[in-house]
């Protein structure tokens, strides 16, 4: 049996074209790695002709009418043959998408939530959905969102480590996919040019300067290594990549030049007055990346929900 993070996934569909294939990316995952699939619609409003459903005006029979057919269009979108294996389950809410989506994957205590994106082409990076966008802020499990078209697997994963506790829980995470899958590892830290640059720009030669540089990438391979000592890399094939640079730009453009099919990253949750943020890394390159990318959440990330 797959060894795979995730016993239980959950994903939302609106019968849009961009859940389809967000469903389509879950199947294939859910016929490799062996795992539970609830797959959720959550009705936000009654339809205007609501009135003439058969079940007549009845509140509750317009309700329970709108699940049945919510539910019939799930199984619909789903091979009867793996429908009746009885791992995938269909589920209806009533409520807000974003907020239900949320409580669900709670209650359910999934381990992974799966969303798409209705991704609109800008100057310089593609926006999530407002919903998308809202569930990879506020949910507390890891969030995977499917950028790509089709699922393949994961031969290539990149993982941006920043020494924190909470990028030492997405190695782990990404380590246990590798090592099930026999999923090669690049494993990426970038330090930022605008902290290096005052100190380089302050020696008053260029032979100080380049002291200066060497000093300073030898204190982050020195991090590098102490760091990758606290994570159980046996097993897994990997690739140490350090690099000076921007690290929501590099991570993108690295992962474009290796082809990767995944990115895995964690994040820190800030809470605010309206909103949590998953910092400005993250949120910039869930935004601009190619691939798939699961965003993994801090042990104590929590939200209270309104």
């Amino acid at each position: 049996m797959s060894q795979f993070p995730n016993k239980s996934i959950l994903t939302a569909t609106d019968f849009s074209e961009y859940s389809k294939i967000t469903l389509d990316m879950c199947l294939g995952a859910y016929r490799c790695m062996k795992t539970k699939l609830y797959v959720l619609h959550t009705i936000e409003k009654f339809p205007h002709d609501s009135r003439h459903l058969s079940s007549g005006t009845n509140p509750e029979g317009i309700k329970q009418k709108l699940e049945e057919d919510a539910i019939d269009k799930i199984k619909a979108l789903i091979p009867e043959d793996v429908m009746d294996k009885g791992d995938i389950i269909p589920m209806v809410r009533f409520g807000k998408p974003f907020l239900e989506t949320i409580q669900v994957a709670k209650e359910n205590s999934v381990d992974l939530l799966v969303i798409g994106t209705h991704g609109r082409a800008g100057v310089d990076r593609v926006m999530l959905g407002s919903v998308a966008e809202k569930i990879v802020r506020k949910a507390d499990c890891p969030v995977m969102v499917i950028k790509s078209i089709k699922y393949t697997g994961f031969k290539r994963i990149i993982v941006p480590i920043d020494f924190s506790d909470c990028s030492r829980k997405a190695l782990e995470y990404a380590v246990s996919i590798a090592r099930s899958h026999n999923n090669r590892l690049t494993i990426l830290h970038v330090y930022e040019k605008s902290f290096v640059e005052p100190y380089v720009n302050a020696a008053n030669s260029e032979e100080k300067a380049d002291e200066i540089m060497k000093e300073i990438e030898r204190v982050n391979e020195s991090k590098y290594d102490e760091f990758l000592k606290t994570v159980d890399l046996n097993g897994v094939e990997y690739e140490k990549l350090l690099k000076k640079g921007i690290a929501e730009t590099d991570i993108v453009e690295i992962a474009m030049e290796q082809q990767a099919n995944l990115i895995v990253m964690g994040t820190h949750g800030r809470s605010g007055i309206k909103h949590m943020l998953i910092g400005s890394t993250a949120e910039q390159v869930v935004r601009t990346v190619h691939c798939d990318i699961i965003i993994v959440k801090p042990e104590k990330f929590s939200l209270s929900m309104p």
